[in-house]
């Protein structure tokens, strides 16, 4: 797929040293989201993201993106647009 694989132990540590900040962590999933498994990269290595990325995939080779995150980051954003945590 011409992604390049995190080194054992990279992303627990990252995980790790984003909890200990109070950082959020972002997955890219454009590449790998739907592909290595139904939840993505994070679902087949073990290390949930607080926000993660798709593209390409989705949209059945239609140009869409999408992100997807935690309940409670969702709802920080109080957002209520037709685009935005709503079917259309």
């Amino acid at each position: 797929m011409g992604c390049i694989p995190p080194e054992p132990g990279f992303l627990e540590g990252l995980r790790y040293l984003c909890d200990q900040n109070d950082t959020l962590l972002i997955f890219d999933e454009v590449m790998t989201g739907f592909r290595l498994a139904a939840g993505g990269a994070q679902q087949l290595l073990g290390v949930d993201a607080d926000i993660v990325t798709f593209g390409k995939v989705i949209g059945g080779g239609l140009p869409v993106g999408a992100f997807a995150a935690r309940e409670e980051i969702m709802d920080f954003w109080h957002l209520k647009d037709l685009f935005i945590k709503q079917v259309l």
